[in-house]
């Protein structure tokens, strides 16, 4: 298993992805929605790893939903960093994190794969995650 460590600006939430694969074996995609064009976000998942997320304090972070609402958008509410897009589905989690807020993130100019996900209807949408994100061992809220 490969080790990555991520956090926001403040410190406040941190997390600790286990992947089976490198960065580069994994690949990087840009979600071509407005958020995560807006944040520049450069996101990873691997079905097969495993993310542990902790909070500081759980007040500050700050779960926001948009279009067919079918995730929760993990921004601190103290630096305003966005981590990861995290679902919920019959108690279970899955994330694609936000390599920008890795301790070490991969190289700007990163191979990075445009991806646009607006054609998707919410059961379709729902799918695609449970298949291709990674599961959320530890949660704070």
């Amino acid at each position: 298993m490969q080790r990555y460590e991520g956090r926001c600006h403040c410190g406040n939430l941190s997390y600790v992805f286990n992947a089976s694969r490198t960065l580069e074996e994994l690949g990087l995609r840009a979600c071509q929605c407005s958020f995560c064009r807006a944040h520049s976000a450069r996101t990873t998942s691997d079905p097969y790893g495993a993310v542990h997320i902790s909070a500081r304090d759980a007040s500050k972070l700050h779960r926001y939903q948009f279009g067919l609402k079918t995730a929760d958008f993990l921004i601190c509410r103290e630096c305003g960093l966005y981590i990861g897009a995290m679902m919920e589905d019959a108690g279970k989690r899955w994330i694609t994190v936000n390599v920008n807020t890795l301790l070490s993130p991969p190289s700007p100019d990163a191979p990075l794969v445009g991806h646009d996900f607006g054609a998707e209807d919410g059961d379709a949408r729902i799918a695609r995650r449970k298949a291709k994100w990674t599961p959320v061992a530890e949660f704070p809220a």
